[in-house]
């Protein structure tokens, strides 16, 4: 009878392959990298617009206003240390006649950012609300300061914060503006570079109707 010799691969020939595999991977990687930072900016984009669907919602069903507040802030672990608007919470008032919150202090997740420039929802002098309107309480977007869990990990700490609110008829107290200035949106972007740039090249962009709340999504 004969012996059959086990075969092996060679030294040259797994070198070829491993080499052979480096080199998709290196062509793969760049789609692979921008796949990735897509989806983490979708996943941002889509906390923060069902935040603000569920507002309305809570407004309407308990008759009372949800007030959406956009906190400015560092965030030591990411080891973002300059302070941008990198966390939104809502609030509602309680028996006792006061705003305390009714979510999670929801922290948007670096590298993705809030766009300030490209956000009018976080300008408070773009309102342009007059006295009248501030009478009837349409003077947002309006800013403040609250403890939150904002410092060294997660102590409380007073943070300064933008907010507007949602009606029991589902609409805002944003007002009303006249022409292409009827718009009222908060910008996210993926990447430190993309918030220096005035046109990033990815982005996602929630718009909020003042007139009855409805929250449309953009992307390029």
């Amino acid at each position: 009878y004969s012996k059959s010799g086990k075969s092996a691969f060679s030294l040259i020939e797994m070198m070829v392959v491993l080499g052979i595999v480096g080199l998709l991977l290196a062509f793969a990687a760049p789609n692979l990298f921008s796949l990735i930072s897509s989806n983490t900016l979708t996943g941002e984009g889509s906390v923060l617009r069902n935040q603000l669907t569920l507002a309305q919602q809570v407004a309407v069903s308990k008759n009372a206003d949800v007030e959406v507040r956009f906190f400015r802030m560092a965030d030591y672990s990411a080891a973002q240390t300059e302070e941008r608007f990198r966390a939104f919470q809502l609030y509602q008032y309680n028996q006792a006649g006061q705003l305390e919150p009714i979510s999670t202090f929801f922290r948007i997740r670096a590298p993705v950012g809030v766009h300030e420039s490209l956000s009018t929802i976080l300008n408070t002098g773009s309102g342009g609300a007059t006295s009248v309107d501030k009478k009837y309480g349409f003077d947002s977007p309006r800013s403040g300061s609250v403890e939150a869990p904002t410092g060294e990990g997660g102590s409380l700490k007073p943070t300064p914060y933008v907010s507007f609110r949602f009606r029991p008829d589902g609409s805002t107290d944003l007002p009303f503006r006249t022409g292409n200035k009827d718009t009222w949106y908060i910008t996210l972007v993926q990447g430190e570079g993309a918030l220096q740039s005035n046109d990033p090249d990815n982005y996602l962009c929630l718009q909020v109707n003042p007139y009855n709340g409805q929250v449309s999504e953009f992307r390029p």
